[in-house]
């Protein structure tokens, strides 16, 4: 042996020596701390604390393909039933024993009982809504292992391989997500935040609320803690649950319900409610047919976006981990409520259900959908998306309560009283004679559909609004015409419409118009009744008041609905040919129309423009004449003189009241007093002239008088009989003395 080689082998030997003793200081650096916990199926197998308590929830883990997963490394909840609970589990299903379980069974309990990522009975009452923002939010559910997959479906006779939808709407499916069950629980956090009750838990359980509950199963012993997460003992097994979906499908108490939902009635191509999607996402069949062992193309199965959610959706909204904090609701009646409401309301114009058109039936199953986990205790305080509570005691209305694996389900001996088809809107809303109506009233459903306002509706008929020269062809280059011009047609008929909503103060205030009276309408204006029929402005130019056919008339929640034998209809005369052509009104339009704030050739007043409100206080003849003897107006309207022709000027502006229409009513004005109301006059200064007006004088009761108090203190009384004149957003009122402005 050489020099050289006697060194390499000295060197070698020097090199062993050392990395022997780096590997004994490496192997102690990285050995498992004592005390440490092992693994979560170590912890339940072989701990003394757990050993013999857990044989058969591990015997399914094993089965499921588990074991190795919950012995390595990882971030799991564990929600373990004991051996307690499992022979609870085999009385109640009538099994011998584990070995009665069969695999696909055992693999749906194991993965329903793991929930991604470690928490503490304390962690999961919150939801992760971003660093330091916990502490604000509440939880209830997390999600597990665990998601359904592909499954056979029956869709119009043909048998289709089907996954459920994981978000809302059509064709919004994420390649990315499973659609995983999650599992709910109830910690104190939640309730305390949400400000629950014991009650609202405990109605969908057969047992009290411990402050500590998975589903129907409550927690013995917490915060386990193992390698890969914590454990959580539970005292029953918990099996997988259906979603919406899936429940109301395995119920045939709600089968007419569900042939709504899913449209059952309508052809395939024509259903619009329920979509089967397979080639949208064709990576789908890539990766199921070879587990399933798939001869077909896999279908995607999603509901309409204009439902509040998708039923068969396991996440919320949009996913993410707000779906921890929430979930859908839904209220299905029984057959035999929904039954009463289909004859009695629904299929009143439509005779069968595939005749009824698709925004209705939306908005009847929107009607009864949440879009948020609503517990008995918040029905009155939460809306669905046609802004309504839920209409339910939850005591004598609810036949059955199910918290499922996407939100919470009411099975009902009633239909939700909806706005829609309660209200004075449901007429025109549900009857196809009145769909012209109905294309107009878009922008005011929300309103004369609130059960909180009050209305009387003077219904327009197809038929009414084509002789009268209207016609809404939706296909047509001029969607709206009137008399064969498109200039102005849909702003007449919108004019026309808010002259035909009534606003009243309570639902019966219409009950009887055999009398005489006068209301306000939704746009502002004034309409009149009279021995059964209704006029505008127009209807008393042409002389055609409205006939009610009172036989007809729909008695709402919200007030009534009228059939009439015609429309109302406005003048086109501005407010100086209303006074001119009025009777009573003689003596005050002599000086109008000698007055330098009226123009002749326009027939326009100074400071009234078209389509601004007014109230016209009018002296009598008698007044002017007392006024004139009195020396406080120039007796000859035509008179030269500057100051006369000044003080004429400041007379008749003085009984013009812009902005209002005030009408003896008892309405608008609240104060015993009356209230101020400024005029068209105004001082040198620039100081507006006003006047007190009191729309009920005798008090707040029919029959209602009016008073107008001046500037000096002298009140004037409205003479009924002469007065509630109707212009174009204007009323005209006779007083019995002359105001006086200084």
């Amino acid at each position: 042996m050489n020099n050289f080689t006697k060194l390499l082998f000295a060197c070698f030997c020097l090199s062993g020596v050392f990395l022997f003793g780096c590997k004994e200081e490496f192997d102690e650096y990285y050995a498992r701390p004592e005390g440490l916990e092992g693994p979560v199926y170590q912890v339940l197998s072989d701990s003394v604390r757990f050993r013999g308590n857990f044989d058969h929830y591990l015997a399914l883990v094993d089965r499921a393909g588990y074991k190795q997963t919950l012995s390595s490394a990882g971030y799991w909840t564990v929600f373990a039933p004991n051996d307690e609970a499992f022979e609870q589990y085999f009385e109640e299903n009538g099994l011998s024993g584990i070995d009665d379980i069969s695999d696909e069974k055992a693999y749906e309990i194991v993965t329903y009982s793991l929930v991604y990522n470690a928490y503490s009975m304390r962690d999961l009452g919150y939801y992760q809504t971003g660093p330091g923002n916990d502490t604000l939010s509440s939880s209830f559910r997390r999600k597990t292992a665990y998601y359904k997959g592909v499954y056979k479906d029956n869709v119009y006779g043909e048998e289709l391989d089907v996954v459920d939808a994981n978000r809302n709407g059509v064709a919004t499916y994420s390649i990315s997500d499973n659609n995983n069950k999650y599992i709910p629980y109830y910690v104190q956090h939640y309730l305390d935040r949400m400000e629950l009750t014991a009650e609202d838990i405990e109605g969908f359980y057969d047992r009290p609320y411990t402050g500590a509950q998975v589903a129907n199963a409550n927690v013995v012993e917490s915060n386990v803690s193992a390698e890969n997460g914590y454990i959580h003992t539970v005292d029953r097994v918990i099996e997988p649950m259906p979603n919406i979906a899936d429940y109301l499908k395995d119920k045939p108490e709600y089968s007419l319900f569900k042939s709504i939902l899913e449209m059952e009635f309508r052809s395939r191509d024509n259903n619009t409610a329920v979509n089967y999607d397979a080639t949208t996402y064709p990576e789908l069949t890539e990766r199921f047919a070879p587990v399933y062992d798939l001869a077909g193309p896999v279908y995607v199965k999603s509901y309409t976006g204009t439902y509040a959610f998708a039923p068969n959706n396991e996440n919320f909204l949009s996913g993410g981990n707000i779906a921890q904090s929430d979930s859908w609701t839904l209220f299905a009646p029984t057959n035999e409520a929904l039954q009463k409401f289909l004859d009695e309301v629904l299929l009143e114009y439509y005779g069968e259900l595939a005749n009824v058109p698709d925004p209705i039936l939306f908005d009847f199953v929107n009607m009864h959908m949440w879009q948020t986990a609503l517990w008995p205790s918040r029905f009155p305080l939460m809306t669905n998306l046609l802004n309504e509570e839920a209409r339910f005691d939850p005591e004598a209305d609810i036949e059955e309560r199910k918290v499922l694996s996407n939100g919470l389900f009411y099975g009902t001996n009633q239909v939700q009283q909806g706005n829609f088809f309660f209200t004075v809107y449901s007429r025109p809303y549900l009857d196809p004679n009145y769909s012209i109506m109905l294309e107009l009233l878009n922008s005011y459903r929300f309103t004369v559909s609130d059960p909180g306002q009050n209305f009387a509706m003077l219904l327009m008929s197809n038929q009414q609004l084509n002789d009268a020269g209207f016609v809404y062809d939706p296909g047509a280059r001029d969607v709206w015409t009137y008399n064969g011009s498109a200039s102005q047609a849909y702003e007449r008929l919108i004019r026309m419409l808010e002259l035909s909503i009534i606003k009243l103060g309570s639902p019966d205030e219409l009950q009887d118009i055999s009398g005489s009276g006068i209301v306000e309408t939704l746009g502002g204006e004034y309409i009149r009744y009279e021995n059964g029929q209704f006029f505008a402005s127009g209807n008393v130019e042409s002389g055609e008041l409205i006939d009610v056919n009172e036989d007809e008339t729909y008695e709402a929640i919200n007030g009534r609905d009228f059939y009439t034998e015609g429309l109302v209809s406005y003048t086109e005369k501005v407010l100086a040919e209303i006074i001119m052509e009025t009777p009573q009104f003689a003596k005050f339009a002599e000086y109008l129309e000698h007055s330098s704030i009226y123009n002749a050739s326009t027939l326009q007043i100074e400071g009234v423009s078209p389509g601004q409100f007014f109230t016209v206080l009018v002296p009598s003849d008698e007044a002017i004449e007392a006024a004139v003897a009195a020396g406080t107006l120039p007796a000859d309207p035509m008179t030269g003189d500057a100051a006369e022709r000044e003080a004429i000027t400041a007379f008749l502006k003085y009984h013009f009241v812009p902005r209002n229409t005030i009408v003896p009513d008892g309405k608008k004005i609240v104060s015993d007093n009356g209230e101020e109301f400024s005029t068209l006059l105004a001082s040198l200064e620039g100081e507006i002239k006003k006047v007190v007006i009191d729309n009920s004088a005798n008090g707040f009761q029919a029959p209602y008088t009016m008073t107008v108090t001046d500037l000096n203190g002298n009140v004037a009384n409205v003479n009924i009989p002469e007065s509630n004149v109707l212009a174009s957003y204007a009323v005209l009122h006779q007083i019995d003395r002359v105001l006086e402005s200084n």
